[in-house]
């Protein structure tokens, strides 16, 4: 039987979910994160057999978890920066003064995960 093609909403949940990290398995047991909250919250083992109402009820329940994670993410790779740059003999001083120099500005903060992103391999390129 071929599978539904997910509409926009359920894709939506399940970029969520991935962000959130609830599609991975639960330490020790052989269901996902997600499964568990559909079966338990929504007695339904797929998120196709969501009403409308559960689906925004459900996107509702997941932003929170997946800025959360997306926050910690973040939060890693900048620690992952730091720690390049540290292990490498260099001070916080010279990223910061190449961060100017490349044009992302003075802050690891203030940068979005993308541009944390480009920055981290750049310091790994330029620190071999």
């Amino acid at each position: 039987m071929p599978k539904a093609e997910f509409d926009r909403q359920q894709k939506y949940l399940w970029s969520l979910v991935r962000q959130a990290g609830w599609d991975k398995a639960v330490k020790g047991k052989k269901y996902c994160r997600f499964s568990a909250y559909l079966l338990k919250t929504f007695k339904v083992t797929h998120a196709n057999a969501l009403s409308p109402v559960e689906m925004r009820q459900a996107i509702a329940t997941l932003k929170p978890y997946a800025a959360k994670e997306a926050h910690n993410r973040k939060k890693k790779l900048n620690a992952c920066i730091m720690a390049h740059v540290a292990r490498h003999g260099f001070t916080l001083d010279w990223l910061h003064e190449n961060m100017v120099h490349w044009g992302y500005g003075d802050s690891v903060r203030a940068l979005s995960y993308k541009q944390t992103t480009e920055l981290y391999a750049l310091v790994r390129k330029t620190l071999i």
